[in-house]
């Protein structure tokens, strides 16, 4: 499992670093490949990726790391990794929810899964062995992918126990009082989250990995946090692009409010 960890010395990237050193799992399964990136000279990076390279080989890591010139973001993506895990900051400016701009360009460039790590989110305790995963779905491609992925990282993830998550938007006032449509009632009965979360579903029932459906109304960012909270779950797994905003889907500003919001660390699939 070939995993870059971009790494500029601050408490999110740190935490990241944390992240895997933490795992309990064996360690040859994964190759994890440090990065640092500057604009003109390579030494301060040298000096940066000091920490992190120590912990990762005190963890028991055969760690890679590198220095490179040029623009954050792109560089990043110019490599072709399985997996980034990379430090964000949290909440910010940008209608009260930023994840930091480079980890906006990651997310959005279009490249591997990017997994974010925000400086005060809760670590798992035992990746590698099992892990508990609340997975939103909104019946998007991207998020039957996100799905797919989990199932597909079993061998280094560990045990899954898979907690899918169905997001319906409350009544409009029109909605609540004119006579009800099919759509209204498909909306308010079980059919659109189980028709949102089927494929998903028989996926983890073809591979034998225990998963549990939930359907809750609200605003899907702060119900992706509350589940998140309740079901004690390691991480968080969404897509980044779905239906659009008419369906409620789990996409852009939506999305990254999520992982801006959410307690642990949060998996994002293109």
């Amino acid at each position: 499992m070939n995993i870059l960890l971009p790494f500029d010395g601050g408490p999110a990237a740190l935490h990241a670093v944390e992240l895997l050193a933490g795992y309990a799992g064996d360690a040859a399964r994964l190759a994890p490949r440090l990065l640092n990136v500057q604009p003109q000279s390579e030494d301060p990076g040298r000096t940066a990726l000091k920490p992190a390279v120590g912990r990762l080989a005190a963890a028991g890591f055969a760690v890679q790391a590198e220095v490179q010139i040029g623009p954050v973001a792109p560089t990043i993506l110019s490599f072709k990794p399985d997996l980034i895990v990379m430090g964000t900051r949290g909440q910010g400016a940008l209608q009260g929810f930023a994840l930091g701009s480079v980890a906006l360009r990651v997310v959005h460039g279009n490249g591997p899964p990017v997994l974010l790590v925000k400086p005060d989110d809760r670590l798992p305790g035992a990746l590698g062995k099992r892990l508990r995963v609340l997975l939103a779905m909104d019946g998007s491609p991207p998020a039957l992918r996100a799905a797919e992925r989990l199932a597909a990282w079993r061998g280094w993830l560990g045990e899954l126990e898979v907690h899918l998550v169905h997001v319906q938007q409350p009544l409009t006032v029109l909605q609540a009082v004119l006579p009800p449509h099919d759509d209204v009632v498909d909306q308010w009965s079980t059919k659109e989250g189980e028709q949102a979360t089927q494929q998903a579903r028989e996926l983890f029932a073809r591979e034998k990995i225990a998963h549990r459906l939930h359907l809750t109304v609200g605003d899907p960012a702060l119900e992706i946090r509350t589940l998140a909270e309740q079901t004690s779950s390691d991480l968080v797994a969404l897509g980044t692009r779905g239906l659009g905003a008419a369906h409620h889907a789990l996409i852009g500003s939506v999305a990254l409010k999520a992982a801006a919001l959410s307690p642990v660390p949060v998996l994002l699939v293109s």
